[in-house]
């Protein structure tokens, strides 16, 4: 779509003003401190409409920053350098997985680690979740996700990306083949008395790993779970 520079920059110009209030509100709230400069950084300040907003409030006080496009990795190296905080990795989304409810006629999201979320670190044992559960099917068919929020029924909206799918035979009968995808799913018998224990971890570096084990068959199997990982 084209569509006139004005009418994009008017549509902005609501957003800069809230901005815009934060700074005065913070300048008012300390009237014993002098404003000699306010320095400007970020990449969305190179927006026209976000200097002009400035100039008319600040008027020739404002500077530009010599590191408009670094200010996150130089605020974060401050900071370290400090020492005054200890800085965490942690998972930036939701993991998880789907699962079946109500005997197959829903899909529900099981999450595994929230977003938020600390990394071990090094040193640490890494951070391990179990599930355990009676199968229902002689597959079991894993559909991995991330997503940026969760609802208020703990269901994934926001930004979702679909990560690994991994296909397990929770038949003994199965164990030994490796292509599952040409084999009928069917239900597994009532008095079956399998248990199926997923075990999860996920190490310093946020690799997740899966073994899913199947009891007392032994059937156990490994794998990596990455939007790029294999099997």
């Amino acid at each position: 779509m084209t569509f006139p520079v004005d009418l994009y920059y008017d549509r902005c110009r609501p957003l800069i003003e809230s901005t815009r209030e934060i700074v005065e509100k913070l300048l008012t709230g300390h009237p014993e401190a002098q404003l000699d400069t306010l320095y400007v950084t970020g990449g969305g300040s190179e927006l026209p409409p976000v200097a002009r907003v400035l100039k008319e409030s600040f008027g020739r006080k404002v500077r530009r920053s010599a590191y408009m496009r670094s200010a996150s990795a130089v605020g974060l190296a401050i900071r370290a350098a400090s020492g005054s905080e200890q800085l965490h990795e942690q998972f930036n989304q939701n993991f998880g997985i789907w699962r079946e409810a109500e005997s197959g006629r829903a899909i529900i999201f099981d999450l595994i680690f929230p977003r938020g979320m600390h990394l071990p670190e090094p040193g640490q044992h890494a951070l391990r979740l179990e599930r355990t559960y009676q199968p229902a099917h002689n597959i079991g068919h894993f559909r991995y996700l991330e997503c940026s929020r969760l609802d208020e029924r703990g269901q994934p909206i926001g930004e979702i990306t679909n990560w690994e799918q991994i296909q397990f035979p929770f038949d003994p009968h199965l164990s030994q083949c490796g292509d599952l995808s040409a084999i009928p799913i069917e239900p597994m018998t009532a008095e079956n008395s399998l248990l199926v224990r997923e075990e999860y971890t996920c190490d310093l570096n946020g690799n997740v790993r899966v073994t899913i084990s199947s009891l007392p068959s032994g059937n156990k199997r490994e794998y990596a779970i990455g939007q790029l990982a294999s099997s």
